[in-house]
């Protein structure tokens, strides 16, 4: 013979599965704001600031180029050597992209806006560097020739990236593009007032394909979210 469910047991039955629902957090744009400002926490999301025309961060600086003369091998900064200093502008492309300090659901004016993502940023990388090579020229006498050493330095200085790239950064999800490359990197892309915005998760280096799932789903979430034209149907 058959159980016969009582009403009383099916009542019970129903409030179990709505308790299981109600424990499954709804999905929200606020929330997939806080997922990403978890994920930028943690380290995994990076920023990249690419100019109005795609060409990647860079920075420009001064190459300076010095010419000392030398006694035994001692350089003589009190004497110019025998050509002349020069100066001349150089640019270099950032090796690394910019470490995201905070992330938050914030528009241009400080609101709390789901649709709008505010970045700060920043960067330990600093680009310059110095060489030096010593030279000879030579120098006849009556008698025999004399090498004349001298050296010669080249300096390069630029600017400091996280003055120029210095934040806040703002992403609108509404016009926003996601990709996902072959290696896990996941990319939100949207233009902004100074630069190009490009939320990156490296996915290249932290190899997770299940956390690369989750970070395009938040982002794909957010732009669908706040698509204006959502509401039209197409």
């Amino acid at each position: 013979m058959f159980n016969r469910i009582t009403p009383f047991a099916l009542a019970c039955a129903m409030t179990g599965f709505v308790s299981a629902a109600a424990a499954q957090p709804q999905q929200t744009a606020e929330g997939a704001q806080r997922f990403l400002a978890l994920l930028a926490k943690d380290g995994h999301l990076n920023v990249s600031l690419p100019d109005k025309n795609g060409s990647p961060m860079w920075v420009k600086g001064t190459r300076k180029t010095t010419h000392r003369w030398q006694d035994k091998g001692v350089v003589d900064n009190s004497r110019p050597g025998p050509h002349d200093d020069a100066s001349a502008p150089v640019t270099a492309p950032l090796k690394w992209l910019l470490v995201v300090r905070k992330l938050e659901g914030m528009d241009e004016n400080a609101n709390a806006d789901a649709c709008t993502t505010r970045v700060d940023t920043t960067t330990t990388e600093k680009l310059g560097s110095t060489s030096s090579d010593s030279h000879w020229l030579t120098k006849e006498t009556f008698f025999s020739i004399e090498r004349l050493w001298y050296q010669t330095t080249i300096t390069d200085e630029y600017e400091d990236p996280a003055v120029k790239y210095a934040g806040p950064h703002h992403l609108a999800w509404g016009r926003a593009v996601i990709t996902r490359a072959a290696n896990g990197r996941v990319t939100a892309r949207a233009p902004g007032a100074k630069f190009n915005t490009e939320l990156v998760f490296p996915g290249d280096r932290v190899k997770d394909p299940e956390l690369a799932d989750r970070v395009e789903y938040a982002m794909k979430f957010l732009k669908a979210s706040c698509d204006k034209a959502a509401a039209t149907g197409f």
